[in-house]
């Protein structure tokens, strides 16, 4: 029997051993799913066990959209952004709400398909972005009145609540622990650098500050990504991974003299370290490889990859927790007098895919 706090689907999954997603979807019923008896009564004596209690229905009259958040991505084929939408629907559940995941390919003409769409019934219950909105002034304008919460790089021209990790503090724990292995000249790989995608030349920056302060200089740290145009050409379920094996080739190919090569994200570091692999170089003696993100894939053995991790899943929950709270006090009829501003903490996690410089 629950007393005081609220049960939610969390508890109820994890008293009854399964997963939050099927206690959402037997609770609510829903029609196009099955599952066996046996799970059926085993979430629904959970939940009467811990006196979870769903919420009434406001009535048919309630929009539809009104339990809908939209969660702007730029693609689904880089894990850090489905584990953040995987993050994101768990929670919405726990307040009733379902997600609408909204893949642009970073298309602006498509962001504004989307932005047109909510602006067409404003009782969407929000929106979630997980990379820079190419329509800044106008979702400004929205978020006066809509739940909107951006994660991503810091911005201070944004308006609205936002989650961020800064792009300078995990460049800097990278380039610390390569500089402690003795490593003296670095390629960074980046997919496009641009004026929007701001955390791309925010962590070369963060990278080349590092290796300035410690006496070894600018030079020491060389940067390499595709043109827009090269960038583009790439299948959009490879476009990150693709980018660090194509450039990690040319490289090599070339010739460097750069002893470690960190990527602008863990999935950029797969396609260095598959480049690598196929051209008979060994990680980590030969080259060390990071990436950013910590996506789960990067702990798996065969590719231990050295990265940062920022709370993905946390910043997740935080952006509903965020959305829920707007539109209770919106219920309530209650003056907006704050504006949320999350940072979470990163940190390196070292794995085997670095080691000391030749």
């Amino acid at each position: 029997m629950s007393h005081g706090k609220k049960v939610t689907t969390k508890d109820i999954a994890e008293h009854a051993g399964v997963s939050q997603s099927a206690v959402s979807m037997i609770l609510n019923n829903k029609s196009n799913v099955s599952f066996s008896e046996e799970t059926r009564q085993k979430v629904l004596t959970s939940a009467k066990e811990l006196g979870y209690r769903k919420k009434k229905s406001k009535g048919s009259h309630s929009s539809t959209l009104s339990k809908v958040i939209i969660i702007m991505c730029p693609f689904l084929s880089n894990h850090y952004y489905t584990t953040l939408i995987h993050s994101i629907t768990e929670r919405a559940h726990d307040y009733g709400y379902v997600t609408f995941a909204a893949p642009t390919l970073r298309n602006p003409s498509t962001e504004q398909y989307y932005l047109d769409m909510v602006k067409d019934n404003l009782d969407t219950a929000g929106i979630v972005y997980l990379y820079p909105t190419s329509f800044l002034p106008e979702v400004n304008q929205m978020s006066k009145q809509l739940p909107i919460v951006n994660i991503g790089d810091k911005n201070d021209e944004i308006s609205f609540d936002s989650i961020h990790v800064s792009s300078l503090k995990p460049a800097r724990l990278v380039a610390e622990h390569l500089i402690s292995l003795g490593h003296k000249k670095i390629t960074y790989i980046s997919t496009p650098i641009s004026n929007i995608e701001r955390s791309r030349s925010k962590r070369y920056d963060g990278l080349v500050n590092t290796f300035s302060e410690y006496g070894l200089g600018k030079d020491c740290v060389d940067i390499r990504s595709l043109s827009p145009g090269e960038y583009n050409l790439l299948s959009p379920n490879l476009l990150e991974y693709s980018s660090g094996y194509n450039l990690t080739r040319q490289i090599l190919e070339e010739g460097t003299d750069s002893t470690a090569f960190v990527g602008y994200n863990d999935m950029v570091a797969f396609g260095i370290l598959d480049a690598l692999y196929e051209m008979k170089y060994k990680v980590p003696s030969d080259f060390s490889v990071c990436g950013f993100d910590n996506i789960p894939m990067a702990d798996m053995n065969r590719i231990s990859l050295t990265t940062v991790e920022h709370s993905i899943e946390a910043k997740g929950r935080e952006a509903v927790d965020i959305i829920a709270r707007l539109r209770d006090s919106k219920t309530k009829n209650q003056p907006r007098s704050f504006v949320t501003k999350l940072e979470f903490e990163p940190f390196i996690i070292k794995r085997k895919s670095t080691g000391k410089a030749k």
